[in-house]
């Protein structure tokens, strides 16, 4: 049962790993706001008022797909709500149960193809939709009337998550003209790493990830082996591999069996045929080389990034730099020697930077201070000449700065969906220009001889590139489904990446001449143009990354290759496939007759937040706190009845059990938690079990010990409230976060009444006559700051970071019973060579009041157990001035990338070798005396991958072995999940 329950959380979190809580998983809740919905016979809208229009888009795309969005499987998309999310700029979808639910990030994703952010959400997660309505059926629905939900969970496990989204990706390719599947670029690393499907070695490492090298994500790898399959085989096969899974879960590898029953194959086989077939076709096209010379050398293993190129004088570049070792950081490189030097870190950049007089300006997503739905473009800037990165005040919803001399522009989004860019003279007062509505901007440019602004636009005719004043927004080139990128003019032309030739190359538009020219020919493509004197700046694409390279162009325009206008690029690199027999959504259109149409049909209603706040989704023939379970791994079961619920805006998680057990009867428990107003409030009851004593213990005249006399316990209950404020301060490289706290508990507890006590000669003489007050108070206090810097792929932890906190608790009630006071810090440091990392932590903690010598008084005390050292528990130690540290020195050792094929993946072996030492007065014969214990040994943990799932889901084994003072050997194991 235990490695039931870990596993059900462990695949609630797959298909979008960005943070799981409490029970499952939850990305987290939004700022508050008024809600609305809207119900039709086979969804919910669930949405902000401000993104009413949006919704309602959404909607009509939504039901536009709904009659081809099944195709190839048996059944269409189940019932399901969508709830939208408006102030996140980190773009994405998620399908999930627990609650069941598809959730969007409205905000358009930066780096985008020609089709609406709308409708490739819509092709996409209403896809997954589908696939869970062909997985929840037979055994699989069964089991949903056992245990809510996630018993349909468990059908996750009858279809690989690589195939889902690769079946995903297949329908937002065949829903639109020229879709995500058939980008240049998204078969590109495979194309240039060449001979993956003879790789002879396991070939789970195409579908976990590695530590060595980059591999493409799974999003990548499943639309290859789906699209591959649906040609072979002239139909889904993930179709008949859903049907037979629902129908016999119990059978071990339910894919594999599937595979070989109705298809003679299985996933080893595809694989390699799929990467056989393309690598045949990929070599029969004509082979080209990159026309631009490469400025910078790159490394054997280590997978290099460089991005966004911009001239810095004759002899220098400035670029964003990123590798499996760092994060990303600015360089300048030396033209000359191709040498380079930091010049500061980053956070994660959300648009390409821009430069200008000496001072560099991009944006970074930075998450608010309270809400984790709230996730900002922030406008940063920094000066070359001290290289310290600082942030603009006041602009958290910027997009594509541009500096142009004595002018500054930028494009802002409101959460409404709604572009405008912003132009500022000097100090000057700005000046704003309205875009069009349902129209996406991806670029802005300033040119210096036309002295106007141009942008980059998507809408339903796909991308085009426009001017725009003062007078609206003029196009300059007409819609195509094309895609344009990482816009850039100067001297009356405009530079961009585009996929027209079938690869992305770099591309300028002559704004004098009206002509679309082609500037690049390349291997696997070229990226980012940046005018320079006398040529271009850009990246080019090999197997060992993106580097920097200039391409010469001829004063007379005589190298530049013209374009002819087209309404599709050619389909160069991507193998012959039959399209499906589906809607275009790229065809369809949201008029506003579809609007007033829509809005009489189906009306918009009050979403009320408190009778929503209850959602029970699951439910479960056992008892226990699933709080504990996922995020401390601790699972107690008892006999009885679970009932777990999550509302859907992720603001509210509860559980409520009944259980019983031959020692303690009936037990009842009771968890609330609620984020929906930034501050996170927790609320926990509990009935049932025996009573605990807080009693006096004491030696009588011979040394042996006596111990106050108890009466029968009555049932034990208990109640408790807490409240934590975190406050989360993202700036760039570094993450800092304060966290305050209070919380209050009571239980009836039966406390020794020492008003009562009688002292003779030292000890109590009426030991067995004090008696009992009913009912135990705790109230705490807690601060916490902690900061960070980021972690490279290859960063075992954080290379730089420090934790503080500190704790005061107290029993306001009873003055007898000792206050506690802890301390507690740790920091990371970086170790002798790279990924090796230093922790080193200390912490204190004493009674205040408590210890009182004779040592009756030493049980009435609070005990914080942060810093035990290995080997030992809480129980060994007492809080009278107990002090503590530990030390760790942590790295990897080998990276085998083995194990037992479609089962487990080992990625990465680490080793961490540790020592702990504490002392703290206790009492002896003679009064209060130092005791000492300490431990030293070590770790090993593999970093592992279970059942081909994929990098996000790199999970943790940790064998522990340690020596303590006390003598004897302290083995443990423990297993780290995802979230």
């Amino acid at each position: 049962m235990r490695r039931q329950l870990l596993l059900l959380a462990l695949l609630c979190a797959l298909c979008g790993a960005e943070r799981a809580a409490a029970q499952y998983y939850t990305w987290g809740s939004d700022p508050p706001q008024k809600w609305s919905a809207i119900r039709t016979p086979d969804v919910r809208m669930i949405y902000p008022d401000t993104v009413a229009g949006i919704a309602r888009r959404t909607l009509f795309y939504i039901r536009s797909v709904r009659p081809d969005i099944g195709y190839g499987f048996r059944h269409g998309p189940m019932r399901i709500p969508f709830v939208m999310h408006p102030e996140n700029f980190q773009s994405n979808g998620l399908v999930m149960y627990l609650p069941k639910r598809v959730e969007f990030l409205t905000s358009p994703a930066v780096d985008s193809y020609s089709m609406p952010w709308y409708k490739q959400l819509v092709a996409h997660e209403y896809r997954h939709a589908v696939q869970y309505n062909n997985l929840d059926r037979g055994v699989i629905r069964a089991l949903s009337y056992v245990l809510g939900q996630q018993g349909s969970t468990i059908g996750l496990l009858c279809m690989p998550i690589w195939a889902m989204e690769g079946d995903a990706v297949m329908s937002e390719t065949m829903h639109s003209s020229f879709g995500r599947g058939l980008q240049p670029s998204f078969s590109m690393a495979y194309r240039a790493m060449g001979s993956v499907g003879r790789d002879r070695r396991n070939i789970d490492r195409w579908f976990c990830g590695s530590y060595r090298d980059y591999i493409p994500d799974h999003y990548e790898l499943g639309y290859q082996i789906c699209s591959y399959a649906w040609e072979r085989y002239g139909e889904n096969i993930w179709d008949k591999v859903a049907w037979y899974g629902s129908r016999n879960p119990y059978v071990l590898a339910t894919t594999r069996v599937a595979l070989g029953k109705f298809y003679k194959t299985n996933v080893i086989k595809l694989f390699r045929e799929t990467f056989d077939e393309l690598e045949r076709y990929w070599d029969s096209l004509p082979e080209t080389g990159d026309s631009a010379v490469p400025l910078t050398a790159l490394p054997e293993k280590n997978h290099t990034t460089y991005q966004w190129p911009l001239p810095l004088g004759d002899t220098a570049v400035v670029a964003l730099k990123t590798d499996l070792d760092r994060v990303s950081r600015f360089v300048v490189i030396d033209r000359r020697t191709g040498g380079e030097r930091t010049v500061c870190h980053t956070g994660l950049v959300s648009t390409r930077p821009s430069m200008a007089d000496g001072r560099v300006w991009w944006t970074e997503y930075r998450r608010s201070t309270l809400f984790e739905q709230r996730v900002n473009s922030q406008l940063c800037y920094m000066d070359l000449a001290d290289g310290v990165p600082r942030t603009a005040e006041r602009r958290r919803n910027t997009l594509y700065p541009t500096a142009s001399g004595e002018e500054f522009g930028w494009v802002e989004y409101n959460p409404d969906g709604r572009y405008t860019v912003v132009v500022r003279h000097g100090e000057g007062p700005e000046r704003r220009f309205e875009t069009p509505v349902r129209s996406e901007i991806h670029g802005l440019a300033w040119d210096d001889r036309t002295v106007a602004w141009y942008v980059l636009v998507t809408d339903d005719s796909g991308m085009w590139i426009g001017r725009i004043d003062s007078d609206g927004l003029h196009p300059i080139t007409e819609g195509a489904y094309i895609t344009l990128s990482n816009l850039r003019a100067g001297g009356g032309k405009l530079y961009y990446g585009s996929i027209a030739s079938g690869r992305d190359e770099a591309h300028c538009y002559d704004l004098m001449a009206r002509r679309e020219y082609r500037i690049t020919t390349s291997a696997y493509g070229s990226f980012a143009p940046a005018p320079a004197d006398g040529g271009v700046l850009l990246t080019t694409y090999d197997r060992l990354g993106y580097r920097v390279a200039e391409q010469r162009v001829a004063a007379d325009d005589s190298l530049l290759i013209p374009v002819t206008p087209s309404r599709l690029p050619v389909n160069l690199v991507n193998p012959p496939r039959k399209r499906w027999d589906v809607v275009n959504l790229d065809t369809v259109r949201y008029t506003r007759a579809d609007s007033v149409g829509q809005s009489g049909e189906f009306r918009a209603k009050r979403y009320r937040k408190v009778p929503n706040l209850v959602n029970a989704h699951s439910w479960m023939p056992v008892a226990l706190n699933p709080f504990a379970a996922v995020d401390e791994h601790v699972i107690d079961l008892n006999v009885g009845l679970t009932l777990i619920s999550q509302n859907l805006l992720s603001s509210a998680e509860a559980y409520a059990s009944y259980g019983w057990n031959r020692h303690e009867g009936s037990l009842v428990n009771l968890g609330v938690r609620y984020f929906g107003l930034g501050v996170r409030f927790d609320l926990d009851a509990s009935y049932g079990g025996n009573q605990l004593f807080y009693s006096l213990a004491g030696r009588d005249g011979q040394g042996n010990p006596v111990y106050q006399s108890r009466p029968a316990p009555d049932k034990y209950y208990s109640v408790g409230l807490s409240a934590t404020l975190p406050l989360y301060f993202q700036r760039g490289y570094h993450t800092r976060q304060l966290s305050l706290s209070a919380g209050w508990n009571y239980s009836n507890g039966m406390v020794a009444d020492l008003g009562k006590i009688e002292w003779e000669n030292g000890s109590i003489s009426n030991i067995q006559r004090v008696g009992f007050r009913e009912g135990l108070h705790k109230v705490s206090f807690g601060a916490g700051f902690s900061d960070q810097v980021r972690m490279a792929h290859r960063d075992i932890a954080p290379r730089w970071g420090y934790t503080f906190s500190a704790n005061y608790t107290f029993n306001p009630e009873n003055t007898h019973f000792s206050d506690l006071i802890s301390f507690y810090g740790q920091a990371y440091l970086p170790g002798f060579a790279p990924h090796n990392s230093v922790l080193v932590a200390a912490t204190y903690q004493t009674s205040i009041g408590g210890y009182k010598f004779p040592s009756g008084y030493a049980p009435l005390s609070y005990k914080s157990t942060r810093l035990v050292p290995r080997g030992f528990t809480s129980a060994d130690i007492v809080s009278n001035n107990y002090t503590a540290f530990q030390a760790n020195y942590q790295l990897p050792v080998w990276y085998p990338e083995g194990g037992i094929g479609s089962v487990i993946y080992i990625k990465r072996i680490r080793l961490n070798a540790g020592g702990d030492y504490a002392q703290f007065r206790d009492v002896g014969r003679g009064g209060m005396t130092w005791r000492r214990i300490w431990s030293v040994g070590g770790d090993i943990v593999f970093d592992f991958n279970a059942f081909r799932q994929p990098a996000s889901a790199t999970s943790t084994f940790k064998l522990s072995c340690y020596h303590p003072s006390n003598g004897g050997v302290y083995v443990a194991a423990s297993v780290g999940l995802p979230f």
